[in-house]
């Protein structure tokens, strides 16, 4: 359940909605395909458009804890999130060639935090940059196997990554 949304500007969420973020995270075998990353405190996975070609290049961390904003975050859940965010960001970058990526969090419709992190691919014309980014007719687009296939490589390359940025004893 959510409670009740009290800051202006934001819609009301009735008392008995579920969040999609936590229903996602209950059906946690639902995303093991698109996993990239997890830990005690977020989740990572690769967007997936069930019902045809999903935009290669998209993933999206969410907090495993219910909490409605960023301002809610624990210190230690606020530096976990900007890690995430730049290792997601490298690991995009890696495995698609991306020139950059995007980082965006709306949280009025889904008062849950997460940020979706985006490959912005360096032949994508200027009227599909920021929020139009996924109205791109070229965009590489895939199926589920190659969302999958992706996921991996992004999972493998920040699994890597995690393993050369611990601190050594």
């Amino acid at each position: 359940m959510v409670a009740r949304a009290k800051s202006p500007g934001r819609r009301e969420i009735a008392e008995t909605e579920v969040c999609m973020f936590c229903e996602r995270l209950r059906n946690i075998s639902a995303l093991a395909d698109c996993l990239v990353y997890e830990d005690e405190l977020f989740h990572v996975s690769h967007q997936l458009n069930e019902e045809g070609q999903t935009y290669l290049g998209s993933v999206i961390i969410q907090a495993r804890r219910h909490v409605h904003d960023l301002a809610g975050l624990t210190e230690e859940e606020a530096a976990r999130l900007g890690s995430l965010i730049t290792r997601s960001s490298r690991a995009l970058k890696n495995c698609t060639g991306a020139g950059w990526t995007y980082a965006e969090s709306f949280l009025e419709r889904y008062q849950h935090v997460h940020v979706i992190v985006t490959a912005r691919y360096p032949s994508m014309p200027k009227e599909y940059i920021r929020l139009a980014i996924r109205k791109w007719p070229d965009a590489p687009r895939g199926a589920h196997a190659e969302v999958v296939e992706l996921s991996r490589k992004l999972r493998s390359n920040m699994s890597a990554e995690k393993e050369t940025t611990q601190p050594r004893s």
